[in-house]
């Protein structure tokens, strides 16, 4: 796809470890471009990794032909995994989505109100999953890839 790629304010953030900036995409007679196409022409153009961009908040005008959003580009891998909220790195597959559904933990939630004693806790830890070290091991795991690089 082509579109032309406009940056406005640039901020360096030294306390994030990453630059913080307002895209603008011009792509007249064209569908919106997709985030991947986006994230690897700001890579390009600040001449850092994809993997440390993160392009989100991509709005496209009534008509079409321009679409405004954000963008971070973090110095390192590991930045990007400390500042990042969790619901981005589940949008790129780092960290693993959650499993269960909202109706079944209410369900857990609305038994463990009637029981008592022993038996709540039985329900309780027939459901639960230790998820913190689970996304922690998935973590460590993703960014040994990168070590190396």
């Amino acid at each position: 796809m082509t579109f032309i790629v406009k940056t406005r304010k640039v901020l360096l953030n030294k306390l994030l470890n990453r630059r913080q900036l307002s895209v603008e995409l011009l792509h007249p007679n064209k569908p919106t471009p997709s985030q991947e196409s986006v994230v690897k022409e700001l890579a390009q153009k600040y001449k850092a990794d994809e993997r440390n961009v993160v392009v989100y908040g991509l709005r496209t005008t009534f008509g079409g032909n321009r679409t405004t959003g954000f963008a971070l580009i973090y110095d390192t891998q590991q930045y990007l995994m400390k500042f990042e909220p969790k619901f981005r790195l589940r949008r790129r597959g780092i960290i693993p989505k959650r499993d269960g559904s909202r109706k079944g933990w209410k369900e857990v939630k609305s038994k463990l109100k009637k029981t008592r004693g022993a038996e709540k806790t039985k329900i309780y830890m027939s459901r639960k999953t230790d998820k913190r070290e689970v996304i922690r091991v998935q973590k460590e795991t993703y960014l040994k890839g990168f070590v190396g690089k």
